[in-house]
């Protein structure tokens, strides 16, 4: 169709918005994350920072080379902005990248230059793809996030192939859950994302110097810096002080804003690893969140 995709197998259409097709309603359960990225579009890219941020993070977490994934077949599942999406198209992958919000519009907006990338909105409970058709599972800051957490984590798994490669992370019980945010938790994610973020857009850079003062108590310094409810990104060194204002606006607002969040344990990560027999399995822990990696 001109407007959109039909299924030859069913009756069923699907509009194509801004080029991007769409799977599911355009109001959903996720739209904090459509207008916090959609405000947020290049705030952590590392073609904009200038610092090798998401880089060093994908890399370092996945074990993967950007050689190795040369000419693979990449699923990520939560794109965000596309802060990854633009380093696995830079290692030359041929990416397929999917967000249940309208994110994928600051992705569009930032990767669509990349002829290596496809981008759909759509769930990772429903997605529009041949199962185990991709050599690479990538999803970073996602699964916390969805209404059922197991869930999310085994269906991903349907589409990587046998021997296909992965990388998950999610927050790690019970570090997330002595966090001060799930004091307001219960009140911001409620709010309609605009008021919220106006908030947020507000008080964070006031609470951020605090929140820096007390990181810099020798020992101490991180746990006494979690007091405060304001996303602090010390140990990134970013560039300047605008920089670090908008990097503690964006997570700050990702904090409060998630209709769900659910940190898990190791114990019940393992347990669905053995549940899907997964291989070369590895789990770590890195500033509360855990990291899990292996081959299918």
């Amino acid at each position: 169709m001109e407007d959109g995709l039909r299924c030859d197998a069913c009756p069923a259409t699907y509009p194509v918005d801004r080029g991007v097709p769409r799977f599911v309603p355009a109001d959903n359960y996720a739209k904090g994350f459509g207008y916090q990225w959609n405000q947020h579009r290049l705030t952590q890219l590392d073609s904009h920072s200038g610092l090798p941020i998401s880089r060093d993070r994908l890399f370092r977490s996945s074990r993967w080379t950007a050689d190795g994934l040369r000419g693979r077949r990449v699923l990520e599942c939560g794109s965000g902005a596309g802060r990854f999406t633009e380093i696995l198209c830079e290692a030359g992958a041929e990416v397929t990248s999917l967000d249940i919000s309208s994110a994928v519009h600051a992705n569009a907006a930032s990767n669509g230059r990349f002829p290596n990338l496809r981008l759909v909105q759509a769930s990772i409970y429903e997605m529009p793809f041949p199962e185990e058709s991709f050599d690479y599972l990538l999803c970073f800051g996602v699964i916390q996030h969805t209404p059922d957490v197991e869930r999310t984590f085994k269906t991903m798994f349907r589409y990587l192939r046998p021997g296909g490669r992965f990388c998950v992370d999610v927050y790690a019980a019970m570090v997330a859950y002595t966090h001060p945010r799930h004091l307001l938790r219960p009140f911001t994610r409620r709010m309609p994302p605009a008021t919220l973020y106006s908030l947020v857009e507000k008080t964070a850079p006031r609470l951020l110097p605090l929140s820096m003062a007390l990181h810099a108590v020798p020992k101490a310094g991180p746990l006494l810096a979690r007091l405060v409810p304001v996303a602090n990104h010390r140990y990134l060194n970013l560039k300047d002080h605008r920089m670090l204002r908008n990097w503690s606006v964006l997570d700050t607002f990702d904090w409060l804003a998630p209709r769900y969040e659910s940190p898990q344990t190791r114990r019940r990560l393992e347990r669905w690893t053995r549940d899907l027999a997964l291989s070369e399995v590895s789990i770590e822990r890195h500033r509360g969140i855990y990291v899990v990696r292996g081959v299918k």
